[in-house]
């Protein structure tokens, strides 16, 4: 299997391999934290016991003992250090037990094109991939090509400079460009932007009429969209078509069109473009009734597009 396969199969199935991991508790030599929600507990000494919120300055607040920095420390050296503390002045051979229970130090974000955007624990070291994989998978219906990761970096004045990565989702996953793999800090946010979509409108008297996704990259013709609307009906009047387009100044072009010759190859096949409305109308009794309420909901959209 080449690089390329593992990446896709990584951010396809990886739910399935890491999703469980985020509930779980963080390793024993995890480094505490500003924002970490530390459960302390000493045997014996119920008053001891209990949950402290480390400090954005990185400071605990004990009883007996005050203020302690413990920012850096691993929950053994935490240990270690209150069991010196309290013995022999407090508690004579104290039993400490340090544990992590909310890591929010270690936490990053993952929003946009994926499966379950949110908040998630870092729990070892991750790259964007796995970070991918973890929120889900990409939602392959929505996912632009581009991942773009905000990122806060302390500067000599103790200020958080902020900066953005942006990653080419297609030559990471689709070429296979481990370099684009970066690895994911605490506190980033990373975000999948949905792609760019534009639409064209096929109204009237066709079997299914409403707002269709305009195709990017090949482009469509006037046939191809009426097929996309499911065809005529019998009592389209194709000859009377028309295409309604907006100049670049803001104008309204309304171009009459024969698609009855363009389906038989006598006209031309017009390309469209993004947000182009046909109109192809039916009986004199049906344009004024039925299929003007039923493609009203179209025509307002269009409008509203303008």
């Amino acid at each position: 299997m080449n690089i390329t396969a593992k990446l896709v199969l990584m951010v396809l199935i990886g739910p399935c391999l890491f999703g469980f991991q985020q509930q779980a508790a963080p390793p024993a030599d995890f480094p505490i934290g500003a924002g970490d929600l530390l459960e302390i507990g000493v045997y014996g000494v119920s008053d001891f016991s209990r949950e402290v919120r480390v400090s954005a300055s990185g400071i605990i607040r004990l009883p007996f003992l005050g203020e302690l920095k413990v920012e850096g420390l691993t929950p053994s050296q935490l240990e270690a250090k209150l069991t010196g503390l309290l013995h022999p002045n407090f508690v004579v051979d104290p039993q400490v037990s340090v544990m992590i229970k909310e890591p929010r130090s270690r936490m990053y974000s993952i929003l946009g094109a994926v499966m379950k955007p949110g908040q998630y624990q870092m729990l070892e070291n991750i790259t964007l991939v796995r970070a991918i994989a973890v929120a889900g998978g990409l939602n392959l219906a929505r996912v632009g090509d581009t991942a773009l990761i905000q990122r806060s970096q302390a500067t000599d004045a103790a200020q958080a400079a902020s900066y953005q990565i942006e990653v080419n989702l297609k030559k990471l996953l689709h070429e296979g460009e481990l370099s684009l793999d970066i690895p994911i800090m605490p506190a980033d946010v990373i975000s999948i932007p949905e792609r760019e979509t534009n639409a064209f409108f096929v109204i009237g008297d066709v079997t299914r009429p409403g707002p269709f996704e305009f195709p990017k990259e090949q482009g469509i013709k006037l046939s191809r969209a009426l097929a996309m609307a499911g065809g005529p009906t019998k009592t389209s009047r194709l000859k009377d078509t028309a295409l309604i387009r907006q100049r670049p100044d803001g104008s309204v072009d309304r171009r009459s069109l024969n698609l009855g010759k363009v389906l038989k190859g006598e006209d031309p096949d017009i390309d469209l473009q993004p947000n182009d409305m046909v109109y192809i109308p039916g009986s004199v009794e049906k344009s004024l009734g039925w299929t003007t309420l039923q493609n009203l909901p179209y025509m307002l959209t269009w409008l509203l597009l303008r």
